[in-house]
């Protein structure tokens, strides 16, 4: 009985940790593929993959400051499912710095209501200590 249990559950075990190791991220990918593969792995709560592709998009694409936002943004959400309230402020908050030193209109307006909207979604006891 214990060795029919030990050989269901193993396969289920490898594939578990198969499913939230780091991708093989394409060379060839777009930064749009790339933040919707993202996307999908943290929708399927592998974040280790969602990272690696939020941080291939600022490697590859990040000399754009409008995909390098993006790809920040989604990286502070990630961090903020996962109660990483020190890396999410650290993320909307270089967003936010960097709309205030730009050209309006020149960046997509969205990502700065939406790192706000981010920012206020830390719980006030946290940003207390983060902000001190």
């Amino acid at each position: 009985m214990k060795k029919t249990i030990f050989f269901t559950l193993l396969p289920l075990g490898l594939l578990y940790t198969s499913c939230n190791s780091t991708p093989k991220i394409p060379n060839d990918a777009t930064s749009t593929q790339l933040i919707q593969n993202g996307q999908e792995a943290l929708s399927s709560s592998n974040y280790k993959a969602a990272e690696a592709y939020y941080m291939a998009v600022i490697q590859r694409y990040g000399m754009d400051t409008s995909t390098y936002i993006e790809a920040r943004y989604e990286l502070g959400h990630l961090y903020l499912k996962q109660k990483k309230y020190e890396e999410a402020y650290a993320c909307f908050s270089e967003i936010l710095s960097i709309f205030e030193n730009a050209e309006i209109g020149y960046l997509p307006a969205a990502y700065k209501k939406l790192a706000q909207m981010g920012l206020d979604r830390i719980p006030s006891n946290k940003l207390s200590k983060i902000t001190e």
